[in-house]
């Protein structure tokens, strides 16, 4: 095969590498938390409980006695967890210790939520705080984490507003942004690869 039709075939596949991205990029560019298979755990030192949700399903999506692993195993009531479209929010519920500032109360939890996406085709880009409702102590990059699939929520510090003692309920939106991880994007990196070898070759000959 001579160098030229290498260049072709390198061209070729660069060029339908760079179609396929960019058209799977705008088609997978509005994923959402709804509809997706979610792995939802609450995780601390010796103690764990997963639960495996499609988000939106239900409203909440988990909550007290709500017959999941989280909703029965650790809730109180008027907790949940609610997944929108690009958004999760936490209701949780002061009772435990008193916390630092003597107007809130801790959860008297001393784990963390953990959120965790199934689908291979996406990894979280960004995730920041949307709103929070008599509820201190929570801050990114400390208290909210991510990484390419996971976001990790530490409520073991964080303190809920005491209004009514025993009911003190706190909530925080997290807002998620996802980054779309094309399967063209290898094909277009081989075609790229293969051109600039080809011309290498050509320059030297």
């Amino acid at each position: 095969m001579t160098a030229i039709n290498h260049r072709r075939i390198s061209i070729s596949g660069s060029l339908a590498g760079l179609f396929l991205l960019i058209t799977a990029s705008t088609s997978q560019a509005a994923f959402v938390f709804t509809g997706q298979n979610l792995n939802v755990t609450y995780q601390e030192t010796g103690f764990e409980l997963t639960d495996t949700i499609i988000a939106g399903i239900t409203d909440p999506d988990i909550s007290y006695l709500d017959g999941s692993n989280i909703g029965d195993g650790i809730m109180l009531d008027f907790e949940f967890i609610d997944f929108d479209d690009t958004s999760v929010t936490f209701n949780l519920r002061g009772d435990g210790p008193a916390h630092a500032n003597p107007d809130y109360q801790t959860t008297g939890l001393d784990g963390s939520y953990i959120i965790t996406l199934a689908t291979a085709d996406f990894f979280i880009g960004s995730v920041s705080i949307g709103s929070m409702t008599d509820m201190i102590g929570v801050e990114l990059d400390k208290e909210v984490t991510f990484n390419g699939k996971n976001i990790f929520f530490d409520i073991s510090t964080l303190g809920i507003l005491e209004v009514t003692p025993g009911a003190d309920i706190g909530s925080i939106t997290l807002n998620v942004e996802f980054v779309p991880i094309p399967a063209a994007l290898p094909l277009m990196l081989s075609g790229l690869a293969g051109l600039v070898l080809v011309s290498r070759r050509r320059i030297f000959k």
